[in-house]
């Protein structure tokens, strides 16, 4: 084998396969995180929404509280320590909508607040903005709920322009009655808080058995046998007007005082985590192998595999000197017939067929050297060729029949060897 120089610059290679490698990974975690990234500025009434019927600013509130926000995309979010911020969209499941909030009894407070407002984009707005029209009917609401609890919701039908009138709150904090109030009553539901006017509740608990002391109820309870009461559990609040914490209402100073007061109530002033679901609004991502390799537990792993494909590409740039280039199997001319020959006997193991013929033509070559005629007969050849002398104590005629008699390649090698030394010695 032969050594051969790079034809290629080095850096020139480490910076495509750098950059390859690089658009390689990114592709893979787009593929399995790229749900995850969707944009969630679609004016819709959830918590990463910007528009007026969104909950950015509580969020936002929160946040400056002290709050983690985390925005949940899959229903795992749905065991999330701390308060579950649900916003189902109109028509939601209820099946569905059920399991998550009662799923979380033992595990924390849930907070589900029913849509309000239709809306729809203007050419005109900003991305993410939406221009607000009239309300749902009670339909959607009481639809989405049945699962939970048997509640009548009710809505205006005459929307009005404002309100001046104060609602009542369960926990002390004032707030402006909502334009157009949605309002909720059911037997197993308990006020928070009221609308002043039809006494109805504007954000109710669900009357489950628990015993949620810091909600302080404006109603009693329907459960009173002490075997149906359980400490343990964790309040599921239902919010009939949106506008107590969309956008629209966190504008008012008083309101988003109140909406504060509200989740620090449902969540016993416990607000260190806070999580809004987005998986009812249409923004919900699927796990796949690709999205568990670039998150916790396995991300430690690709980090790994990462790394060693690194090691295995600096190893290859850094290899012990230049590429071998390979010889040619089949050589040219001359030696190509006399290589190819020679490895032909030695894979059939017929080197001593080869014997004779070499032993004859040495002694052709000697007689021709020292000018003896080669018309004589071979004993008389090997009589003059033996008369030049011993080489390492034997003559010719003993190097020749030696070769002549060699049975196996080692013993073709060195009869040949010493044949070719005695023609060297003495003659050349």
């Amino acid at each position: 084998m032969s050594q051969q120089a790079n034809p290629f610059n080095r850096l020139t290679v480490i910076i495509m396969a750098v950059i390859g490698f690089a658009a390689f990974v990114a592709l893979l975690a787009g593929m399995g995180l790229g749900e995850k990234f969707a944009p969630s500025s679609n004016g819709q009434a959830h918590g990463a929404s910007n528009s007026i019927v969104g909950y950015k600013a509580l969020s936002n509130l929160m946040e400056k509280t002290g709050a983690d926000i985390q925005y949940s995309r899959n229903k795992a979010g749905y065991n999330n320590p701390g308060l579950l911020i649900l916003t189902p969209n109109p028509y939601s499941d209820a099946q569905e909508l059920a399991d998550a909030a009662q799923n979380r009894s033992y595990v924390g407070p849930t907070l589900i607040i029913l849509p309000k407002w239709a809306v729809a984009p203007m050419p005109t707005l900003k991305q993410g903005w939406v221009a607000r029209g009239g309300t749902f009917g009670p339909e959607p609401g009481q639809a989405m709920l049945k699962e939970l609890a048997d509640v009548e919701i009710e809505v205006p039908e005459n929307p009005k322009a404002k309100s001046t009138s104060t609602a009542i709150s369960a926990f002390g904090n004032s707030v402006k009655t909502p334009i157009s109030p949605v309002t909720m009553s059911g037997d197993y539901v308990r006020t928070v808080v009221r609308e002043p006017k039809t006494g109805r509740a504007l954000a109710a608990y669900l009357d489950d058995g628990g015993s949620y002391a810091q909600l302080d109820s404006l109603d009693p309870s329907q459960i009173t046998a002490e075997d149906e009461i359980d400490s343990n559990y964790y309040p599921i609040l239902f919010v009939a007007d949106a506008d107590l914490l969309n956008n629209a209402g966190m504008a008012d100073k008083q309101t988003a005082k109140h909406a504060l007061a509200l989740v620090n109530a449902v969540s016993a002033g416990d607000l260190s985590t806070v999580t809004f679901d987005l998986t009812f609004n249409g923004l919900g991502a699927s796990d796949n192998l690709l999205t568990l390799a670039f998150e916790p537990p396995f991300l430690s792993a690709t980090i790994c595999l990462i790394i060693a494909a690194i090691a295995a590409a600096w190893m290859a740039f850094y290899r012990f000197g230049p590429p071998l280039k390979e010889a040619r199997s089949i050589d040219y001319g001359k030696t190509a017939l006399v290589n190819n020959s020679a490895s032909f006997i030695n894979r059939m193991q017929r080197q001593y067929l080869a014997a004779e013929p070499y032993a004859d033509m040495v002694r052709d070559q000697a007689i021709s050297d020292i000018g003896i005629s080669s018309a004589l007969e071979d004993s008389e050849k090997n009589r003059a060729l033996d008369a030049l002398g011993d080489v390492n104590g034997y003559n010719f005629s003993v190097h020749y029949h030696a070769l002549k008699q060699a049975k196996n390649s080692h013993e073709v090698a060195n009869a040949a060897s010493a044949l070719f030394e005695w023609k060297k010695e003495k003659i050349g």
